[in-house]
């Protein structure tokens, strides 16, 4: 088996010393086991989302659903939904590397009850947004049958989660494709069946295509080929504060019709996993995802920021457990606050036009 996502790599030793490094480093940062709900003054409202923001979804592999699923909780209010692979529900680590390394992965022990009760008493306290706007939110989850790294207990809380907030027939949960831990595609990556160096499996399974397909109404077909040059970079320095982790350099795919300033585009925001930032694979999640086959023919605008490795994440991993901070998973998290920003120009037509 090769190496895998949330902290796996080539061999057992260098896993345990990854593990002792970043406790190590979050022990001396005093971060809390357990933190409470962000205790400051909740920001003032700043009026009705523009249109355009109402038309941004997220996706995500592994950390990178995680993530996803914080993005979506917390910016309810400007994200309409979720596609997730192999990831678990909001709060899950609770800001305990042990959680996330323990039942965010193996689902044991995982009860989604506290974790509903902390997102509504973080929306109370204006720390995310109002759980009524989940309401009408579309939720697509993914759990390959042959996962030997995120049980699918996991996956099974997540849809629970979301079904305390969420219409059940918004809420799709896909679990009975033979995949290993990956992000599922029609014929790129490596086998299906194995744990590829990218995490990305030629599974025959169109992945990108079937959450676009829930998240976004009457779509059209996808493009049956793409030029690899229409992806291109993009400077997001601007977007987040000092600590994030974020990288300055992202991937975005800007299809023809969205580069007329009068269009109308829609924004999708995808995040890798583990291991699965330019650092370790260079473009190819960008590239090999499926998504921007979709994004081209539907006039999605699609961004893939990433993850820069450190001391602290060495795997390159998206906060869902408080490396960032206590507050990683609300509004005015690091990474959060950061993707807010990026909506905000998104939909004031100046993201990829300045």
């Amino acid at each position: 088996m090769q190496s895998g996502n949330f902290w796996m790599v080539n061999n057992p030793v260098f896993q345990a010393a990854s593990l002792v490094l970043v406790a190590v480093f979050l022990g001396a940062c005093g971060q809390p086991d357990n933190p409470s709900v962000n205790e400051h003054e909740p920001g003032k409202a700043e009026g009705p989302v523009p249109a355009p923001a109402r038309l941004v979804t997220v996706s995500g592999m592994s950390s990178g659903g995680y993530m996803a699923v914080q993005t979506h909780v917390a910016l309810a209010d400007r994200v309409a939904g979720a596609g997730v692979v192999a990831a678990g529900p909001y709060h899950c680590a609770a800001g305990a590397i042990g959680n996330a390394l323990g039942r965010c992965m193996s689902g044991d022990d995982l009860e989604v009850i506290p974790l509903v009760a902390f997102t509504r008493e973080a929306a109370a306290g204006g720390q995310i947004a109002a759980v009524e706007y989940l309401r009408n939110a579309k939720v697509w989850i993914f759990h390959g049958s042959k996962d030997e790294v995120v049980a699918s207990g996991v996956t099974d809380a997540l849809a629970d989660f979301y079904l305390e907030f969420v219409a059940a027939d918004r809420v799709v949960l896909i679990d009975d494709i033979d995949a290993a831990h990956g992000w599922p595609t029609l014929d790129q990556g490596g086998a299906c069946l194995e744990m590829s160096d990218d995490f990305i499996n030629a599974c025959d399974f169109d992945a990108a295509g079937s959450l676009m397909n829930h998240l976004y109404d009457n779509l059209n077909p996808r493009a049956t080929a793409l030029p690899k040059e229409d992806l291109a970079g993009i400077d997001l320095s601007g977007y987040f504060e000092s600590g994030s982790g974020v990288a300055d350099a992202g991937f975005i795919y800007v299809p023809e019709r969205c580069r007329d300033l009068d269009a109308d585009c829609r924004l999708h925001i995808s995040f890798h996993g583990c291991r699965q930032g330019a650092e370790f694979v260079g473009d190819r999640f960008a590239v090999e995802s499926g998504l921007n086959e979709w994004a081209v023919e539907n006039q999605i605008v699609v961004i893939y920021p990433q993850i820069e490795s450190s001391l602290m994440n060495p795997l390159g991993c998206w906060d869902w457990w408080g490396y960032t901070g206590t507050h990683y998973d609300q509004k005015d998290g690091r990474q959060i606050s950061g993707i807010d920003a990026v909506i905000t120009a998104f939909s004031n037509r100046r993201l990829y036009r300045d």
